[in-house]
């Protein structure tokens, strides 16, 4: 008789794996549009400070918003509050891509349109949205400990920490 995986590994490596990919399009994005833009002339410096403004108040949004979510109730059982907090993980962690996601977006509008647009016009929006990304989307300590900190408000644990191989706050539980 085998042993069965924990529920939560499933969970977190296909996590990781959809906030890897949603990542690694900006990058893809960026090949194929490198065929299609010109080659730059010069660096579009107030472009690059305008998508860098961008990206700081996309920040201040994501801090304000993105991590908001309903206390779990403390009438559910373990296991439905465990799904609850997935799924609210889940969707917080959708929400904060696409916040994050444009920047880029309206990079390659901007490549297009500015006179002075080439990739480079595209790359700085696409390093700021994936920075952006880094903090605020792949299923790090802070983002899973934000989400769960309102989650847990009322008291009920939410197992997301444990999820994504973290530890419960708390007392030290070994030396």
């Amino acid at each position: 008789m085998s042993t069965p995986l924990p529920t939560s590994a499933p969970f977190a490596l296909s996590t990781r794996i959809l906030a890897g990919s949603l990542m690694s399009a900006l990058v893809v994005i960026g090949v194929a549009l490198s065929a299609v833009l010109p080659a730059p002339e010069s660096v579009p410096l107030v472009t690059l400070a305008v998508q860098v403004l961008a990206g700081v108040a996309a920040h201040v949004l994501l801090e304000a918003v993105g991590y908001r979510t309903p206390a779990l109730s403390t009438a559910l059982t373990d296991e439905d509050a465990a799904a609850q907090a997935r799924t609210r993980w889940q969707t917080l962690m959708i929400m904060r891509f696409a916040i994050a996601e444009f920047v880029a977006i309206a990079s390659v509008a901007a490549a297009f349109v500015l006179p002075d647009g080439s990739i480079l016009t595209y790359l700085g929006g696409a390093v700021v949205s994936l920075a952006l990304m880094v903090v605020h989307v792949w299923p790090g300590a802070r983002p899973v400990g934000k989400v769960a900190d309102a989650l847990e408000a009322d008291g009920k644990r939410s197992g997301l920490r444990e999820a994504f191989g973290g530890s419960a706050p708390g007392p030290v539980q070994r030396l």
